[in-house]
């Protein structure tokens, strides 16, 4: 038994090499394909709102010094960056409430107390679950007006703020400021 423990653990330790290992290359290629392209920030986002492509589509964004890339699906939308006025990440917290019966409950009620017992331990109780998404969102002038493209970032937070960072900073470092 000792040995089969020991080798699972010798086989999860070599596991875990192999992945850091794989993952490294991973980081490498990507850098070194943006590299290649010109591109100095590359990230994976589904399509929330403001392209015409259906919502969840998951789209690759490429920031290039002029512009902002965007492929979805084989379509590839341009947005120069002297359009935009912000980008930003905004989030939105959604608070479910569900309603739940213990089964473990009612029957140590039952053996306890008996009926009377396993009506109280069962009783539906409520439990409350928070979800916070966060979005990565493009403000940008389109004909005279004000247009947004946004994106989910929940999965992919650091990354995202990323592209904020970059935008913020100006060649002399300051910060931009837009008036509207």
């Amino acid at each position: 038994m000792k040995y089969f423990v020991g080798a699972l653990l010798v086989g999860f330790i070599i596991f875990c090499i192999v992945m850091a290992i794989s993952s490294s290359k991973s980081k490498k290629k990507v850098k070194k394909e943006l590299k290649s392209k010109g591109a100095s920030l590359f990230i994976a986002l589904p399509h929330t709102a403001g392209l015409p492509v259906p919502e969840h589509t998951l789209c690759q964004l490429y920031s290039y010094p002029d512009r902002i890339e965007i492929n979805a699906k084989g379509t590839q939308f341009n947005l120069m960056k002297t359009k935009i006025t912000d980008i930003s990440m905004t989030s939105d917290m959604e608070i479910q409430k569900q309603y739940v019966s213990s089964a473990a409950g009612a029957v140590g009620g039952a053996m306890l107390f008996g009926a009377v017992g396993a009506l109280i331990g069962g009783r539906v109780k409520e439990k409350k679950i928070k979800e916070v998404h966060h979005y990565l969102i493009f403000t940008y002038e389109k004909d005279g007006s004000v247009d947004y493209i946004a994106f989910d970032a929940t999965a992919s937070f650091i990354p995202a703020k990323k592209f904020i960072d970059e935008f913020r900073s100006s060649s002399d470092g300051s910060i931009k400021k837009v008036d509207l």
